[in-house]
């Protein structure tokens, strides 16, 4: 089964950016996304956050809502989370963060304590994909987002590089560093990991069946290398670790998503025996070329050991851009991606590209099988 379709349509003056895509503790869906205002590029002068929700799993999508508007505010997207032991959705954004406990119908304030942790504070989340709460261990329900930290003082003997600049490359390489944020209070209390991986941002993680964090980073280089660490502490603590080949990266790197199947779905598809119970899913622009395109999900047997199976949810010359994923309660995936209007082709220019699709599809299509019956 594989099916896609444009789920936030760009027009007139409004330019949808940075998608974040969760299951609500109900099984409804949540989009959420940056709608930019009368221009697309990353610092125009308004931008709000919007969200459509569906109650059949990613089948029909109701009105959008404003959940951050103000004229002249610019306000970014930063990472959701669902909290399956208090039923609360939560939702790191500009403009002050929020939180629902109905399911993504209301919003109201979130304002945990933040532990500020040296150098860099407590690090922020936009353009990372959402967070996640840990099944396995000791450290069962904690809350773990990625994230991306500034350290600006960090020994360079250039005395000019003081300040960040994110429209810099340099400045993307040299003060950019990967961490996570974690919080055992259902995010009434927030701290975050060391810092790791030089000129990486923009991450995602996951968690494998024996409580180890995979980590999953954009990298702002030349080097066509996404980058990778592991954390076997619940997200205390992060250590490098070496690079998936087989993951490409394109020159600067962009956005990824990643999750894992659940095992209780898993075990209804007929696949667990064939598959076992770490299976992770990964999607992100799989080209050499200079174009985001070529948009390719893996799947992983192994806990992002290695990626077994493969199948391409946009062809060559067709745009995908940043993305994220969320498994529904039925077990249909569903990846939310950035596209150009007509999911075909590649944008002539930026203001073309600005428009969210949804691509429905399930583990059979990836592996390329017939259904299970």
């Amino acid at each position: 089964m594989f099916e896609r379709y444009i789920i936030f349509v760009q027009k007139e003056n409004a330019f949808y950016h940075i998608p974040s895509i969760v299951t609500a503790p109900d099984g409804s869906i949540l989009a959420f996304c940056e709608q930019r205002w009368q221009s697309p590029c990353d610092d125009v002068g308004e931008c709000h956050i919007v969200m459509k929700k569906s109650k059949d799993n990613g089948q029909t999508w109701g009105d959008l809502t404003e959940l951050r508007r103000k004229g002249g505010a610019k306000w970014h997207m930063g990472s959701a989370v669902t909290d399956s032991a208090t039923g609360k959705v939560l939702l790191m954004c500009g403009g002050g963060w929020l939180q629902s406990a109905d399911n993504g119908d209301t919003w109201t304030d979130w304002q945990p304590e933040l532990n500020i942790r040296p150098p860099g504070g407590l690090g922020g989340t936009h353009g990372s994909a959402p967070g996640i709460q840990l099944s396995f261990g000791k450290h069962k329900d904690r809350l773990v987002w990625p994230a991306r930290v500034n350290i600006t003082n960090n020994g360079y003997n250039d005395q000019s590089i003081r300040g960040y600049n994110d429209q810099s490359i340099r400045d993307r390489r040299e003060k950019c560093y990967s961490t996570a944020i974690f919080s055992d209070d259902h995010g009434t209390t927030l701290y975050r990991s060391n810092a790791f991986h030089q000129g990486t941002g923009e991450a995602c993680l996951v968690e494998r069946i024996n409580g180890d964090i995979y980590f999953n980073a954009r990298a702002y280089f030349d080097d066509f290398k996404r980058k990778t660490a592991l954390s076997r502490d619940g997200g205390n603590s992060f250590s490098e670790t070496k690079d998936a080949p087989i993951l490409k990266e394109l020159s600067q790197g962009c956005n990824a998503s990643l999750i894992r199947y659940p095992k209780a779905l898993l075990e209804k598809t007929g696949l667990s025996d064939r598959l076992g119970q770490d299976v992770i899913l990964f999607a992100n622009p799989d080209s050499d070329g200079p174009h985001r395109e070529h948009g390719v999900v893996r799947l992983s047997t192994d806990g992002a050991e290695t990626w077994q199976y493969s199948n391409a949810v946009t062809d060559f010359g067709e745009w995908f851009d940043y993305s994220s994923m969320t498994v529904a309660i039925d077990g249909t995936i569903l990846l939310m991606y950035k596209t150009t209007l007509a999911m075909t082709g590649l944008p002539a220019s930026s203001d073309e590209c600005c428009s969210m699709a949804l691509a429905r599809f399930n583990l059979e299509w990836i592996m390329d099988l017939e259904q299970v019956t």
